[in-house]
């Protein structure tokens, strides 16, 4: 039911379930409010733990974005973001064109997950800029850890997966509706499998971009994934004639470049992208990584890196710090605490004997996992629900939608998923990373995904004519 319905049978829920939750116009923002969606917003009242229902409580942010035609279909669309520790509301206004389509029919809710956004946010003090500048220093990255879990305002370990899953059905009984659909990116992709594992009766289809399988354990792979998405750049650089001429040894470069930012750091000054002060700022081999990190996630980004190379290995260290900055914005609201409290309860713990050596030989080095280690030796396991990292089992319509060089959350991590479901259409698109769902094929796919009676009617022939984005070989962009 559109929300203009819903809202009638919130009454019922509430004399029926104890729910009460009135929503109210409002406008959703993000990038320093210079995006905008109108919504109809409210909040719903959740036990902190949910074994003392009559101790503490936090407020859930919901937010219901209404379809636009007069009598939308009965099932909203719910938008699960990534993470771990971005809020739903924030996401889906960054990218509220991907779900042009679905919101014609389809009311899309979104709940930021307990620890984000506005729902009792677990976040620490500290800009990412400066987290990101330095997080080379790995004992100040764990000595900030410290710090933001000493700070917070509630338990983290009421603050997982297990948690946000019961919070969302509270969400759909107390707004009236009778099934739900869920897309989940990336982490919540985890959040989605395991609603649909508790609340089958609930579901009614699925779809995960950037699919993390119930039993993987999140960040052991990151290293590897992320050179095996650099080393397609390198190539992609090797086989075209223009790029090659432009930035010939690129790889062989890039590597003398890492090793000469770790022996000899540089410093250098330059104004702040968005807010035009001056600063110092020390480049060296870790901002290096972080920024190359960032940019593999997606081919648009990705195709600057062999320009962006080019120009540090020249001495343009300015443009690499500007980088940072520019980066970083994406990442602004990103709850750090609920990110340790998820992946200190659900993935450290589960990584059994990570390969360092493997590590080693990345352009990312061991650093990763060294963080994520000491980090949570510091920080609380949490509550988990002893069947999280087991494959759900369900015959519900899964579209799982994986970009072919994706670096967090590759391909093969889709087929281990669907070991177990048995109604699961599988694409892979070529040339691609992170978030199929950016693509004008994968928002054609999850639209019709929804509306068909049929899914395995589905039309994928729209994947075979995605190519990845042309290479820029000058601040032109890409060689004619």
């Amino acid at each position: 039911m559109t929300v203009r319905y819903a809202i009638a049978a919130v009454s019922l829920a509430a004399s029926a379930h104890g729910a009460e939750m009135a929503l109210s116009p409002c406008d959703l923002t993000a990038a320093g409010g210079r995006l905008e969606v109108d919504a109809q917003c409210g909040t719903l009242t959740v036990p902190l733990d949910p074994g003392d229902p009559g101790g503490e409580t936090i407020d859930l942010f919901v937010a219901v974005v209404e379809a636009l035609a007069e009598q939308g279909a009965s099932d909203p669309l719910t938008v699960i973001a990534g993470g771990p520790g971005q809020a739903a509301t924030s996401f889906y206004v960054t990218a509220e064109a991907a779900f042009a389509r679905v919101v014609r029919k389809r009311d899309i809710i979104l709940v930021d997950q307990r620890g984000t956004g506005r729902s009792a946010p677990l976040m620490c003090e500290g800009g990412e800029d400066d987290l990101f500048l330095e997080a080379g220093d790995i004992d100040r990255v764990i000595d900030a850890s410290r710090e933001c879990l000493e700070g917070l305002a509630h338990d983290p370990r009421f603050f997982t997966t297990s948690m946000a899953v019961r919070d969302l059905e509270r969400v759909r009984d107390a707004l009236g509706y009778a099934e739900l659909n869920l897309y989940g990116i990336s982490y919540g992709t985890r959040v989605a499998q395991h609603y649909l594992r508790r609340y089958p009766d609930r579901t009614r289809r699925v779809i995960l971009d950037g699919v993390l399988p119930p039993a993987v354990a999140l960040g052991a792979d990151v290293p590897l994934a992320s050179q095996a998405a650099l080393d397609a750049v390198f190539e992609r650089c090797e086989a075209d004639a223009a790029c090659r001429q432009a930035f010939p040894d690129l790889r062989l470069r890039f590597a003398a470049l890492l090793a000469r930012l770790r022996e000899t750091p540089v410093e250098v000054s330059l104004d702040h992208p968005r807010t035009g002060e001056a600063i110092d700022v020390v480049v060296d081999h870790w901002m290096l990584a972080g920024v190359v990190r960032l940019l593999v996630y997606q081919p648009q980004t990705a195709s600057l890196l062999p320009f962006l190379i080019d120009a540090v290995d020249g001495g343009d260290y300015e443009a690499l710090a500007a980088q940072v900055f520019l980066l970083t914005e994406g990442l602004e609201g990103l709850a750090v605490g609920l990110n340790n409290a998820v992946v200190c309860t659900e993935d450290v713990p589960f990584q059994g004997e990570v390969d360092l050596d493997a590590q080693a030989a990345t352009y990312m080095g061991t650093t990763f996992a060294e963080i994520l280690k000491r980090t949570c030796e510091i920080w609380p396991r949490g509550l988990m629900d002893e069947d999280l990292r087991e494959l759900v089992t369900s015959d519900k319509p899964v579209l799982m939608l994986s970009g072919e060089l994706d670096p967090i959350t590759p391909p093969h991590y889709a087929r281990r998923a669907a070991a177990s479901l048995s109604n699961v259409i599988d694409v892979v698109a070529p040339g691609q990373g992170h978030g199929m769902l950016m693509t004008v094929c994968g928002r054609r796919l999850a639209a019709e995904f929804l509306d068909l009676d049929d899914v395995d009617t589905l039309d994928r022939s729209c994947v075979d004519r995605i190519r990845p984005a042309p290479i820029f070989t000058s601040r032109m962009g890409p060689a004619p």
